[in-house]
């Protein structure tokens, strides 16, 4: 098949998160299975050369302007290669063409529920349109999509109650490199217990709570946050006044291709967020044969069994994330199994040739 896939924002942007990554991962995947494949990326050049075609468009901060700018690229580029597939990534499948099959895999982690004021409050509105675009966009992209990818079954549920209907969806995971995210060698483990974290720097990533659960660990753990953001200053500030100074170390920006030896020298990966669909934190450190902590949010239950690849804690619980942390933390029997049955995990149900073999399953499906 002949596949065009799109997403606002370029996999190689440093704000760039799992929605763009899995962009880049799918394309490769399907490449690999044979397919030709060209994305259409909102951002500048990047010196990388993917096995897929790529086409740029001039980003914009305003998410209507983007999705309109990704359409009329992808208009221009339909008319020459004439796509079996037109796969959206996000919000911008608003605004895009027709090919046979239209396509859209929503990565959005917290969609707000649908509720519009009527026309009687014309003004009311016109200000909730406004204030609400990419959940108006997300809505019409899986509203107009021929099949709908949903990362897990709490965003196609969620979606569902909230008001965001679609008429073929589909629950397929994103996947994970299996070879560049892989057990450690013994040159690559440590003795110093080590808590990994890699994310972003806001609200939803729980930096805070995992700062005060760290403030309740042995003096000897190391903790590790790779990710920048908005709130790193914060962050920062608060792990002063935790008296985190000697332990924690803020990575800032960390290279793709640098994060697998990061997750490989942890004793533990933290996941402590806020709110999630299905994040590529828990299945890399899973590939990694690293035990993993992380919040029972969203789709993380459906990627790990609590007390089986790791634990589950509630969010917003230092109390209970310290907790689980130290345990693993001191018993390294007990973290080595949890990492084994992970990696095993993983390469029973999240490679990415086993995810790309099910999205085009439904491409087919939609075309016969």
């Amino acid at each position: 098949m002949k596949i065009l896939l799109t997403n606002f924002r370029s996999p190689w942007d440093p704000l760039a998160g799992g929605g763009q990554a899995a962009t880049d991962e799918l394309a490769r995947a399907l490449v690999a299975r044979g397919h030709a494949v060209t994305a259409v990326f909102g951002g500048e050049p990047a010196p990388v050369n993917p096995p897929y075609t790529v086409a740029w468009v001039t980003p914009s901060t305003r998410p209507v302007v983007a999705a309109l700018r990704i359409a009329r690229r992808v208009r221009a580029l339909a008319d020459d290669i004439e796509p079996d597939v037109i796969h959206a990534s996000g919000f911008e499948g608003a605004f895009l063409p027709r090919g046979r099959v239209r396509a859209m895999t929503t990565h959005h982690p917290d969609l707000p529920p649908w509720a519009p004021p009527s026309w009687a409050s014309p003004c009311s509105r016109v200000r909730y349109f406004r204030w609400n675009q990419v959940a108006w966009m997300e809505r019409e992209g899986l509203r107009k999509a021929d099949v709908a990818f949903f990362v897990s079954a709490a965003a196609r549920d969620r979606a569902a109650a909230r008001g965001y209907g679609t008429s073929r969806p589909r629950v397929v995971p994103n996947g994970v490199d299996v070879a560049a995210f892989s057990p450690a060698s013994d040159r690559e483990t440590t003795d110093a217990p080590t808590v990994m974290f890699a994310g972003r720097m806001d609200d939803q990533k729980g930096v805070d709570v995992l700062l005060r659960a760290a403030s309740c660990l042995s003096p000897r753990t190391k903790l590790r946050l790779a990710g920048g953001g908005w709130k790193e200053a914060e962050y920062r500030r608060l792990a002063a006044e935790l008296g985190l100074g000697e332990t924690v170390e803020f990575l800032g920006q960390v290279p793709r291709t640098e994060l697998p030896g990061l997750l490989r020298s942890a004793s533990v990966v933290a996941v402590p967020s806020r709110y999630e669909n299905l994040p590529l934190s828990v299945l890399e450190g899973m590939a990694c044969g690293v035990a993993v902590v992380a919040s029972r949010v969203g789709g993380v239950p459906e990627m790990m069994d609590d007390g089986v690849e790791g634990t589950l804690v509630p969010p917003e619980d230092p109390e209970a994330l310290g907790a689980a942390l130290a345990r693993l933390l001191g018993d390294r029997d007990l973290a080595a199994r949890m990492g084994a049955a992970g990696r095993r995990r993983v390469l029973t149900e999240f490679t990415w040739d086993s995810v790309a073999a099910r999205i085009e399953a439904a491409y087919g499906e939609v075309l016969r």
